[in-house]
């Protein structure tokens, strides 16, 4: 088990934890900020992927502090103290304010970064949509200086997970201005400017753990007479993590395939965010969306026992991640890309089901991995008799998906737009 799935195990209970308080709380207070709770299943379904395809190891190009460690092989550096690891979570944070900057601005990395700003709410389950499919990364890159000074690759890769899950408390709207903080740290008014859409707070506030936006003249105070308006100037109208990971990618894909000449196809991906080519823009013309307007925000009608059957399926996955993680090492690998398989399947089909859509083909493909499991890999669930256990669980999966499946065409899907 490595460094990052020994976090993940003290990281999910904490974060479930922190989530059932922020409801609570709202709930206490009557500020409510879980009023859409197909959104928080939705947000939670993604930190799941961005778990499952993080333990696949899945990548297009990917430049790791671990990678270019072994082609530079430099002296490691005799001091490992604590002011070593300071050092090292501030350069962290220094460079994750830029490549978090960038990402702003530029289409291509827009495209991998923009799932975090996707949801129209912002609570605590926001904080967990990440980005699940490496096209490009290139963090390794921006801790070279590190790599020089000789930092062990065991020190890069504790700091790193502990960094982004440090992200995680300041996604609630529970929390006030911070006084002197406000002018050292990120906090939660802070990142609320940052997700927010309204024109005066687009681009501003990238600082993950210190406020970096301060020195380099990206800072802008959350404002009483302007309340942030969240999500994404193009909306994108779907829980399906996976689906709204790869709705904006497919976008430049699509245009750069349309436009005419080859420098109008680099620059779809290599411009400023949110330029397009005029022959693509005029074929299909960007959404135009009100971000003042309430009643345009994306919340398909779901009633209450779809909603709990949404969240009994999350806490499934969560369950079944966990098993994972604990047994990787026991798991053969094509049992855990099996179980990889029906979790993000699961994910699919749950978040699918909470916008009225059919979900049949993945409940089909469901069965027939959960059957395969059984039937390949009984040591993997040794725990239980495959040859009962196997047989219920399969029917138990099919039965119930139909449930979820049906019962929208039974009730009717009109509701798509409007809150219910």
């Amino acid at each position: 088990m490595d460094t990052f799935q020994y976090a993940l195990l003290f990281a999910i209970p904490s974060f479930l934890l922190l989530m059932a308080i922020e409801f609570s709380w709202g709930l206490i207070k009557g500020h409510n900020t879980w009023n859409n709770q197909a959104d928080a299943i939705s947000s939670i379904s993604s930190g799941l992927t961005y778990v499952c395809l993080q333990g696949l190891n899945i990548g297009v190009l990917v430049i790791s502090y671990q990678w270019l460690a072994t082609l530079v092989e430099p002296t490691p550096m005799v001091y490992q103290g604590i002011g070593l690891w300071l050092l090292v979570f501030v350069w962290t944070d220094f460079s994750g304010y830029w490549i978090h900057r960038w990402a702003h601005a530029n289409s291509f990395l827009w495209a991998m970064h923009m799932i975090h700003h996707s949801s129209e709410e912002f609570n605590l389950p926001v904080a967990l949509r990440q980005n699940a499919f490496k096209w490009f990364s290139y963090t390794g890159v921006m801790l070279l200086p590190l790599l020089l000074l000789g930092v062990p690759v065991e020190i890069v890769a504790t700091v790193a997970p502990v960094h982004l899950f440090l992200q995680f408390w300041y996604h609630t709207r529970h929390i006030g201005k911070l006084g002197w903080l406000e002018y050292v740290l990120v906090t939660p008014s802070q990142h609320r400017v940052h997700h927010a859409i309204n024109p005066r707070y687009i681009d501003k506030n990238f600082g993950q753990i210190f406020c970096w936006d301060r020195l380099f003249g990206t800072f802008q105070e959350e404002l009483d007479s302007d309340p942030p308006a969240y999500g994404i100037t193009t909306p994108v109208r779907s829980y399906n993590p996976m689906m709204i990971e790869l709705r904006y990618m497919g976008r430049l894909c699509r245009d750069a395939l349309y436009t005419r000449g080859w420098t109008n196809k680099l620059r779809v991906f290599l411009s400023r965010t949110g330029w397009r080519p005029d022959d693509s823009a005029q074929r299909w013309p960007t959404e135009k969306y009100d971000y003042r307007d309430d009643s345009q925000k994306y919340a398909p009608y779901n009633p209450p026992w779809r909603i709990a059957w949404g969240w009994v399926q999350l806490l499934l996955v969560v369950a079944l991640t966990a098993y994972l993680i604990i047994f990787m090492e026991r798991t053969p690998e094509p049992a855990q890309l099996g179980i990889f398989a029906l979790i993000l399947l699961t994910i699919a089909a749950n978040t699918e089901q909470l916008m009225n859509h059919s979900t049949l083909w993945i409940d089909a493909l469901r069965a027939g991995i959960v059957a395969t499991l059984f039937a390949m890999y009984p040591q993997v669930f040794g725990f239980v008799s495959p040859s009962t256990i196997g047989l219920l669980l399969t029917l138990a999966i099919v039965a119930i998906s139909l449930v979820g499946t049906l019962a929208p065409a039974a009730k009717g899907s009109s509701a798509n737009t409007a809150h219910g």
